[in-house]
C-alpha cells in the first residue's frame, strides 16, 4: 500500500508542476528548469563515459568525482561548425580536471563513442556553477579546490 501512495504522490507533483510551468507568469522559471535538468543529464552522461574508460590506478583519484564535477556542456558553434562548448567547473580540483582530460581524450579515440556523440569543439571559460548545495567538507575527500 505505501508504494501505490508514494507513486501517487509522486504522480500528483509531477502533474502539479508541470500545470505551474504552463502559466505564463512560470515560463522562465520553467525554461530555466528544463535547462537545468538537460544539463543535469548531460553531466550524469558524462561521468559515465569517463568511468568507463578508467585505468586501475585511476578509480582511487575518481571515487571522487560526481556528477556536480563534471564540465558544463553547452550546445554551440565555433568557425561555422557546430558541436559541444566545454565549461569545466571552477571549483573542480586540478588533478581531477587532469584525470578528466586524459579519460576524455581515450574516449574519443573510441570509435564508438566518437560516432554517437557529437564534436567538443572549444574549452571555454570555467562554469559559473556554484558549488553543490549540499557540499559538506568533511565528506568532500577534497574534491573541491577553495575559491
Amino acid at each position: 500500500m505505501n508504494r501505490s501512495k508514494a507513486a501517487c504522490k509522486t504522480y500528483y507533483e509531477t502533474v502539479r508542476r508541470s500545470f505551474r510551468y504552463t502559466q505564463p507568469e512560470n515560463s522562465l522559471r520553467a525554461e530555466a528548469a528544463k535547462n537545468s535538468a538537460r544539463s543535469r543529464a548531460r553531466r550524469k552522461r558524462l561521468l559515465e563515459s569517463r568511468q568507463s574508460v578508467l585505468a586501475d590506478e585511476e578509480v582511487e583519484l575518481w571515487k571522487s568525482a560526481t556528477v556536480d564535477l563534471m564540465s558544463d556542456e553547452e550546445d554551440g558553434v565555433v568557425g561555422g561548425v557546430s558541436g559541444w562548448i566545454v565549461r569545466p567547473p571552477s571549483f573542480r580540483r586540478p588533478d581531477l580536471s587532469e584525470l578528466c582530460a586524459k579519460l576524455q581524450s581515450r574516449l574519443e579515440a573510441t570509435p564508438k563513442y566518437r560516432a554517437t556523440h557529437g564534436r567538443r569543439l572549444h574549452i571555454g571559460p570555467a562554469s559559473e556553477r556554484t558549488p553543490p548545495v549540499t557540499y559538506n567538507p568533511e565528506e568532500a575527500n577534497g574534491q573541491f579546490t577553495e575559491l
